[in-house]
């Protein structure tokens, strides 16, 4: 007798949306787009953090280069490099790189990449990433 009222309130829902047809179609149908949604979302909330590993990973096109400074130049960290100092790239991420200036103990420097290609013989394109191909 337990299920008893269960079964009278899908009757009684099944003969308010239009018969049983109705509501299994009603049902199926907010089923598949509920399931749909949750998909879409759940491959979002996943892509999302695979892209970051993935940037993260990258690894950097300068790394471990030797570069030398062409024109004196000064960095809005007040980092000041002359022509002639050589540096070395240790690590990149977007902008921002870490370079060692040779022969100086207050190494390493962080410093935007764009200050280094109006400066020095440092690549133009490189964003310091390698293109992956993705």
């Amino acid at each position: 007798m337990g299920n008893l009222g269960n079964y009278q309130l899908i009757t009684t829902i099944a003969k308010k949306v239009g018969g049983p047809m109705v509501l299994l179609c009603a049902t199926l149908g907010s089923g598949y787009i509920i399931g749909r949604t949750i998909e879409a979302g759940g491959k979002k909330a996943f892509k999302a953090p695979v892209a970051a590993f993935k940037k993260w990973n990258t690894p950097c096109a300068t790394k471990g280069q030797l570069f030398r400074v062409v024109t004196d130049g000064e960095d809005s960290s007040g980092l000041k490099l002359t022509a002639g100092d050589e540096y070395r790239v240790l690590e990149c991420d977007g902008d921002a790189i870490l370079i060692e200036v040779l022969n100086d103990p207050n190494s390493p420097y962080f410093v935007s990449s764009e200050f280094l290609t109006t400066i020095s013989d440092f690549p133009a394109e490189d964003t310091g990433k390698v293109q992956t191909g993705d």
